[in-house]
């Protein structure tokens, strides 16, 4: 059977890999559409996270906009995060404000917001682990940290 010229839409496990972190064991899956698909300047990531850590603890900024979605790993439940996430955001980088996550949510972190530490305090069950999914508008990640 011939291909089909639309296979080309399909990645298939959007590259597993391992992560920066070597906190998270699980495969990271990553799609960088810049490199996948053309020049669309837009990443995702996704990782299982099945204990506590600190994943980013110094406070920075992007020169892109940013989302971050926490959900439960329990697929037949997946607005039940299974745990507690902190993330730190600032405006200007010295007014900190800590926030506590304790279900599914979704975090807009427009390009210059200050923000992190990004910290999972608890994970309730490994075997049902928190989905932290970063999606960033940009083929390369950069952090700025200057005040």
């Amino acid at each position: 059977m011939a291909k089909s010229e639309l296979e080309k839409y399909f990645k298939k496990t959007a590259a597993p890999k391992k992560g920066h972190h070597p906190e998270v064991t699980a495969p990271n899956l990553m799609l960088t559409s810049d490199k996948d698909f053309g020049d669309l300047k837009f990443s995702i990531g996704c990782q299982a996270i099945t204990k506590p850590f600190e994943m980013v603890a110094e406070n920075h900024t992007h020169d892109f906009d940013q989302f971050l979605f926490f959900t439960g790993g329990d697929g037949n439940n997946m607005p039940d995060l299974g745990g507690v996430v902190e993330l730190t955001l600032s405006k200007d980088g010295k007014k900190l404000e800590k926030f506590t996550i304790t279900e599914a949510t979704c975090v807009f972190i427009p390009a210059g917001l200050y923000h992190c530490p990004l910290n999972f305090k608890k994970i309730n069950d490994p075997k049902k682990p928190i989905i932290f999914q970063n999606l960033f508008f940009t083929a390369k990640y950069e952090r700025n940290t200057k005040k």
